[in-house]
């Protein structure tokens, strides 16, 4: 897992160099909705806990002079999906001082954060991928 996590790593690195986020984006969340099917929760919780061990292990081999929340964000979320446990990227702004943030919540917290980097509140979302559809209202006035 932790081979996998970092060529995601240098994936995203390459990517980011040749296409630009945009595309780098739309490209993993394609791809990590190819197996969208749920794991049962006590599955979700140990593939949770080894893919943020993996995606920590990763980070400390590969160098880069800046390895950031949405490089480490993006990773997990993709690995995540593609192991069939449901998460959510989210990338926020706040204002003043401005500053973006991404971060993954999973299983209903926010996870690979540590409690110093816990500043979510003022973060105001902008972007979020893998949140389950909503089925809109059926209208009832016809």
């Amino acid at each position: 897992m932790t081979i996998r996590a970092l060529a995601v790593l240098v994936l995203l690195d390459v990517g980011f160099r040749v296409v630009g986020f945009p595309r780098v984006f739309l490209s993993l969340n394609r791809w990590g909705r190819r197996y969208d099917e749920p794991a049962p929760p006590t599955v979700q919780r140990c593939r949770l806990r080894r893919t943020l061990e993996a995606v920590r292990a990763a980070s400390r081999y590969y160098h880069r002079p800046r390895l950031n929340c949405l490089p480490r964000s993006l990773a997990i979320y993709v690995l995540l999906r593609r192991q069939g446990v449901p998460a959510v990227l989210r990338i926020g702004v706040k204002r003043f001082p401005f500053a973006a943030h991404a971060w993954v919540e999973c299983l209903g917290e926010v996870v690979d954060d540590s409690i110093d980097d816990w500043r979510h509140e003022p973060y105001v979302p902008i972007l979020s991928a893998g949140e389950p559809r909503r089925r809109s209202a059926p209208d009832l006035d016809a």
